[in-house]
C-alpha cells in the first residue's frame, strides 16, 4: 500500500475517534449484550470507533468517497449529541475527544489533494521520489500546527485534562485549531509577496549533455518538466535558474540518459529577489557555483 494510501487510512482512523466517544451511549446496549453473552466487557466507545471506522474505510475504499465528505459527516456525527442537550461536563474528558477530530480536519485537504497529485505523476517516477515530496510537505504541516499546539496546551491546563469544560466546547477547540493554521500560513505568504520578483533555482547532479539546451516539457497541475538536450553524456552538476511568477511543488529534470525529481529546500529573499531553490535529496553540494544564491 502507498504511503499516502496509509496517511488517508491514518487521517480517517483520526477522525473516527472523536465520535466515537460523542455518540458512544448508542451502542451501551451492544456493549452489555456481548459482556452477558461471551463474559467480556468492550467498552461501548471502543465498539463506537470500529464502527465508525468500518464504515468509513468501507465509503473510501470501495465506494470511492473523499475524504473531506466522509469528515465532514464525522464531525456532524460528533457535534450533533452536543445540540441535542447532552451536556459536555457529563462527557469525561470531553476537550480531549476533540482533539483527533482537529488534527484531522488539518490533514484532509492535504491528503486529499496529494491523492490526485500523485495521480497527476502518472507511472514514470520513483515510489521513493514521491514519498520524498510527501514527506517534505508533512513536516511543513507540523511545524505550521505549533501554534495550535500551544493553544491546545493551554486548553488541557485550564480545563484539567477535559474535565471540567468551563464553558469551552469542544467545537471550539476544533474551529480554533483551523482558524490558527490559516493565519500563520496567510502570514507567510503575505511574507513572501514582499519580493517584487521570484527566481527559481534548480540544482542536480545527473548525466546530462556537456553543453545542451533547455526547454520546458510536460506542464502538470503543481510542476512541470525540463528537458536538456543536445551534447555528450557526462555526470555532472546542473544549476539552473529563471523568474517565474507561479512556484511549482516539484520539477522534473530529464536528459536522454537521466532524470532527477525536483523538490523545494529553501527559499530566502534579497535585495526585494525571492529565490526559491529546488534539490534532489541526495544532490551533492554545488558551494562555490557563483550564480547560485547563498
Amino acid at each position: 500500500m502507498r504511503k499516502y494510501e496509509r496517511f488517508s487510512i491514518f487521517t480517517l482512523a483520526l477522525a473516527s475517534i472523536s465520535p466515537g466517544f460523542s455518540i458512544a451511549y448508542h451502542f451501551n446496549g451492544i456493549s452489555s449484550g456481548i459482556a452477558e453473552k461471551f463474559g467480556l466487557y468492550i467498552p461501548p466507545e471502543v465498539i463506537s470507533f470500529i464502527t465508525l471506522f468500518a464504515l468509513s474505510l468501507y465509503f473510501y475504499r470501495v465506494k470511492g468517497m473523499g475524504l473531506p465528505v466522509i469528515v465532514t459527516v464525522l464531525a456532524v456525527l460528533y457535534v450533533l449529541p452536543y445540540i441535542g442537550g447532552v451536556p459536555i461536563d457529563k462527557v469525561p474528558f470531553v476537550v480531549l475527544t476533540a482533539i483527533p477530530l482537529g488534527v484531522s480536519i488539518v490533514f484532509v485537504p492535504y491528503a486529499h489533494s496529494l491523492r490526485f497529485r500523485i495521480k497527476s505523476l502518472g507511472k514514470s517516477y520513483l515510489p521513493d521520489e514521491l514519498e520524498d515530496l510527501m514527506e517534505r510537505e508533512l513536516k511543513t504541516i507540523l511545524i505550521s500546527m505549533l501554534p495550535g499546539a500551544m493553544l491546545l496546551v493551554y486548553l488541557l491546563y485550564s480545563t484539567s485534562l477535559g474535565k471540567n469544560p468551563v464553558g469551552l466546547f469542544p467545537t471550539y477547540t476544533v474551529v480554533l485549531f483551523a482558524l490558527l493554521i490559516g493565519v500563520v500560513l496567510s502570514t507567510l505568504e503575505g511574507r513572501k509577496e514582499n519580493a517584487s520578483k521570484t527566481v527559481l533555482v534548480f540544482r542536480t547532479y545527473l548525466t546530462a549533455g556537456d553543453s545542451f539546451r533547455v526547454k520546458i516539457g510536460s506542464v502538470w497541475e503543481n510542476g512541470f518538466e525540463l528537458l536538456l538536450e543536445g551534447g555528450s553524456p557526462v555526470k555532472r552538476t546542473v544549476l539552473l535558474s529563471f523568474p517565474s511568477e507561479k512556484v511549482p511543488e516539484y520539477v522534473v529534470i530529464r536528459s536522454p540518459w537521466d532524470s532527477k525529481f525536483l523538490t523545494k529546500k529553501k527559499e530566502n529573499v534579497e535585495n526585494g529577489v525571492r529565490y526559491v531553490v529546488f534539490t534532489t535529496s541526495r544532490a551533492p553540494s554545488s558551494e562555490g557555483i557563483p550564480s547560485a544564491p547563498p
